[in-house]
């Protein structure tokens, strides 16, 4: 009888054990799926933003009439239009590497995918292997993301949101602090402008990785429509070999 009791205690823990697993995994995806849920609006628009624009000035000139025009107004804002639509990016990275930072979802397939993903987007910006503008290393990218949050009261309580364009020129012109981490970024504009698709390798790979973000995002075209998801041509780009900056 005492062998007996001893199995049944033994299964009885493992089947517990078990299920006691698989509720920690079901706990693992609804968590998953909450953070997929709450910022996948947000990340797509400021992704397809990005794309968006990197595509029209690499490929359709954007920014050269509008930069040599003449017309203050307008140069001012492709200049930091430009510049706002990365930084608005990279903020919603941010606050999504904030709200999984103590999560453990690494285990978890779709979040797996995500920040691989976003991974990718993070490595072209700061590679010291691409030439061009627009280097940005990891932590400035961070930094940035930082200095573009605040927080909002509605209906759900105090809320982490981004800063929208508006706020964004106005924190140019009245905040010297804020203005240091994009002061670099809008000069570099010019040069983005002059370096056409050869001298701009790292926005021609970060365009296509955004387009890759964009498809895990929203796979069947219910949010952006899949025309609109034209990849750069990077035949002539060869991914950099040499060492990507932690700093």
């Amino acid at each position: 009888m005492a062998l007996i009791s001893v199995a049944v205690t033994y299964r009885t823990a493992l089947v517990t054990h078990r299920l006691q697993d698989e509720a920690r995994s079901r706990a693992k995806v609804e968590l998953a799926e909450d953070l997929f849920r709450r910022y996948r609006v947000p990340l797509l628009a400021s992704a397809e933003s990005l794309q968006s624009r990197l595509h029209n000035v690499l490929s359709r000139g954007f920014l050269r009439g509008y930069l040599h025009s003449g017309d203050s107004e307008n140069q001012h804002y492709v200049r930091h239009n430009t510049v706002y639509v990365l930084a608005e990016h990279l903020a919603w990275l941010e606050v999504l590497r904030r709200e999984q930072r103590f999560l453990d979802l690494e285990s978890v397939k779709s979040t797996k995918e995500l920040f691989a993903a976003i991974q990718r987007i993070h490595h072209p910006l700061a590679s010291d292997g691409l030439p061009g503008p627009f280097r940005v290393f990891r932590g400035h990218q961070r930094a940035i993301g930082e200095v573009m949050l605040h927080r909002v009261e509605s209906s759900e309580g105090t809320v982490t949101d981004v800063l929208g364009y508006a706020a964004f020129c106005d924190r140019l012109e009245t905040d010297p602090g804020f203005a240091s981490w994009f002061s670099r970024l809008l000069a570099e504009v010019d040069d983005v402008d002059a370096g056409g698709l050869r001298g701009n390798e790292r926005l021609v790979i970060l365009q296509n990785e955004l387009v890759g973000l964009i498809e895990l995002l929203d796979p069947r075209g219910d949010w952006l429509p899949l025309k609109h998801r034209e990849r750069l041509r990077r035949a002539d780009v060869v991914l950099p070999t040499s060492r990507t900056p932690n700093g």
